[in-house]
């Protein structure tokens, strides 16, 4: 009896955890920078007001990992994409205006209502005319936008949950990646 007691609280644990857990994607980062190519496995979870965005990656035969936190501030308002590189085994807690690879809920409402949002000072519009293919990540409806000054280009998933930025190009760091 004591064991099904046991058996049944620890259900019960895990359930609220799962309900709790409004986000839990699984993505493949593949990164190119200066000449290189990486790929990054990123599992993105959301639980009380706080994303993670724990990576993995295959390096010398070993497996490196940590993770980018952000907490409610950053999910609703940052304005700002960190452009932190990864270290092995560190969890990083991103300054309240910052996110990592995707743009915050008030960014991406101004998107929607107005056409453009401003990230690291920068005005991103939405591109109007776009090709006759469809434009999508995994599946998932995107919105392609231009930054005014230097032409970087950026297909967000259209998602008020998680606007993931799903592809870049030209960026002038040239720090360009797409999620498989």
């Amino acid at each position: 009896m004591m064991k099904r007691i046991i058996s049944l609280g620890l259900l019960a644990v895990l359930l609220t955890m799962v309900a709790n857990a409004q986000i839990n994607e699984k993505y493949k980062f593949v990164y190119k920078l200066h000449g290189q190519t990486r790929n990054y496995e990123v599992c993105i979870t959301e639980q009380q007001d706080t994303i993670r965005f724990e990576w993995s990656i295959l390096r010398n035969f070993k497996w490196q990992k940590g993770c980018y936190k952000m907490g409610k501030q950053n999910v609703e308002n940052g304005n700002s994409l960190s452009w932190l590189q990864p270290v092995d085994g560190c969890e990083v807690a991103l300054p309240a205006n910052e996110t990592f690879g995707f743009i915050s809920r008030k960014a991406w409402k101004s998107l929607k209502e107005n056409g453009w949002f401003i990230y690291n000072g920068t005005t991103y519009r939405k591109v109007v005319k776009e090709p006759t293919e469809k434009q999508e990540c995994n599946g998932k409806k995107v919105i392609h936008v231009s930054a005014d000054v230097d032409l970087t280009n950026m297909w967000i998933v259209d998602n008020e949950d998680l606007p993931l930025i799903c592809k870049t190009s030209n960026n002038p760091l040239e720090i360009d990646w797409t999620v498989e």
